[in-house]
């Protein structure tokens, strides 16, 4: 059985893709097989992964849409999936993916393309992660029909508490529809703290209106991510944190983030 996890907040910066992308490498080396889509045109999941230039890709999940869209026969998946050094295997993004919303317009049954989509691929994995765009729209209901389950990262800053809220409008809004207008089945594996600047007055005032606001309604992770500047200098080298540093703070809580997730399982 496989799992299709979306990592999903509506504000960017938040930490979605850098949480996608060590959870997909911390899952590869437990030999899980992982599959992350990247699901965002700025493609910082592709480059996380060592993808160079996205402009340059034939195939990416952009095209892969448009051929359900168009109705015409996929291409077979080794010839688009990146294998990744790390054993993720990638469908990567590029600054084409900016128009799917407008290509979805005039489609039927529009909220289901992404679902089609991943539907040929999850039986090959145990894990399919999707790293989302932040903006909700047309693509982003496509993600909530599609996924198990999410993921919600958050700083510990008040509009991105603001953002997650009203994600979690959307969330109950499609979960508490029967099948095809909504997904029953969707649920929240947790709402995952990052970036946190630990030991001040505001991420402990943030972490208890996270937990007054959603304590006992969502899952809470236990982890929490600290906030460190070598995240973004292993972005500079194409690769996660938690390849490029595994002993850094950051990179040592996503171990533990992970290890918290499987225990779900």
């Amino acid at each position: 059985m496989s799992k299709v996890i979306a990592i999903m907040n509506e504000k960017g910066g938040c930490a979605k893709t850098t949480t996608a992308t060590a959870l997909a490498y911390l899952l590869a080396k437990q030999g899980k097989k992982t599959a992350l889509i990247d699901y965002d045109g700025q493609a910082n999941a592709s480059l996380l992964m060592g993808v160079r230039n996205p402009l340059t890709l034939q195939v990416t999940v952009s095209n892969l849409l448009n051929c359900i869209i168009q109705e015409e026969q996929l291409p077979e998946p080794k010839t688009y999936i990146i294998k990744t050094d790390c054993g993720v295997d990638l469908i990567p993004a590029n600054r084409k993916l900016a128009s799917l919303e407008r290509d979805l317009v005039s489609v039927n049954f529009r909220e289901y393309i992404l679902k089609q989509y991943v539907d040929t691929i999850r039986d090959n994995y145990d894990y399919v992660l999707i790293d989302c765009m932040p903006q909700m729209g047309t693509p982003m209901v496509n993600v909530l029909m599609c996924a198990d389950s999410l993921i919600i990262p958050t700083q510990t800053e008040i509009l991105s508490l603001q953002a997650v809220q009203e994600l979690v409008k959307h969330y109950v809004k499609v979960k508490s529809k029967p099948f095809p207008f909504g997904n029953p089945k969707i649920e929240v594996e947790g709402i995952l703290v990052t970036m946190d600047t630990q030991r001040t007055i505001v991420s402990a005032q943030m972490k208890d209106m996270i937990d007054g606001t959603f304590g006992g309604k969502l899952p809470i992770f236990d982890t929490c991510i600290p906030r460190s500047s070598k995240v973004a200098e292993a972005a500079m080298y194409g690769k996660t944190i938690c390849e490029y540093m595994p002993r850094n703070k950051a990179a040592l809580a996503y171990q533990n983030f992970a290890k918290e997730l499987m225990k779900h399982e």
